[in-house]
C-alpha cells in the first residue's frame, strides 16, 4: 500500500519537540534517582525508550537513490506522517495498542504504543517532491531519488565566446 510523502522546508520544529519532551522525562528519571552524577547519557537513553518508538532503519544509496526500509509492524500506512527535505527525513506515526478483550490476564505485552519518531540525514541531496513509500508486511520501504545536480544556464543555441585579454603595456 502506498504511504503519503510530504515535502516540507523544515523538520527542525518537530525535532526539536521530540527532543524537548525526551529531555523533560531524562529530567525526571535523573530527580527521581535523586540527582546522582554520572548517569545522563543512561537517563537520556531510558528516556528516549519510554517516550518513544524507534523503528529499526536500513538505508541503501543506489546509482540514483536512497531505499529505506523500516520496521514498523502493527501500524496501517494512513497513519503514517513522513515528512522529507532535501537533506532530511522523519518518520511519524501516533501508535495505538490496547489489550484484546480475550479470555485470560495478560501476562506480558511488549507491544510500542505512543509516537513513533525516527528522523534521518540524508549524506547527499535528494528531490523531496519525488519521494515515494509503500508498506507490506511490516515493512515501509522508501525510496528518495538523488537530487539533479545544477545545470549551466545558458543560452544553449549560442556558443560561449571568450576573448583573449592581452597584458596590458
Amino acid at each position: 500500500m502506498k504511504v503519503r510523502c510530504r515535502p516540507v522546508d523544515s523538520v527542525l520544529a518537530e525535532v526539536e519537540g521530540v527532543q524537548r519532551h525526551i529531555a523533560q522525562r531524562a529530567q525526571e528519571i535523573f530527580r527521581a534517582r535523586a540527582g546522582a552524577i554520572g548517569s545522563a547519557l543512561e537517563d537520556w537513553m531510558n528516556a528516549e525508550r519510554e517516550t518513544i518508538w524507534r523503528p529499526a532503519l536500513e538505508v541503501r544509496r543506489t546509482k540514483d537513490a536512497f531505499v529505506i526500509e523500516a520496521a514498523v509492524a502493527g501500524i496501517e500506512p494512513k497513519q503514517f506522517d513522513v515528512q522529507v527535505t532535501p537533506t532530511e527525513l522523519v518518520l511519524g506515526a501516533q501508535v495505538h495498542h490496547s489489550d484484546r478483550e480475550q479470555e485470560g490476564e495478560v501476562v506480558l505485552c511488549e507491544f510500542a504504543k505512543g509516537p513513533l519518531f525516527r528522523s534521518y540525514k540524508f549524506p547527499e541531496s535528494v528531490d523531496p517532491a519525488r519521494v515515494s513509500a509503500e508498506y507490506r508486511n511490516g515493512m515501509m520501504r522508501l525510496t528518495a531519488p538523488l537530487a539533479q545536480p545544477a545545470t549551466k544556464v545558458g543560452n544553449p543555441g549560442r556558443p560561449t565566446r571568450r576573448r583573449a585579454i592581452s597584458p596590458r603595456k
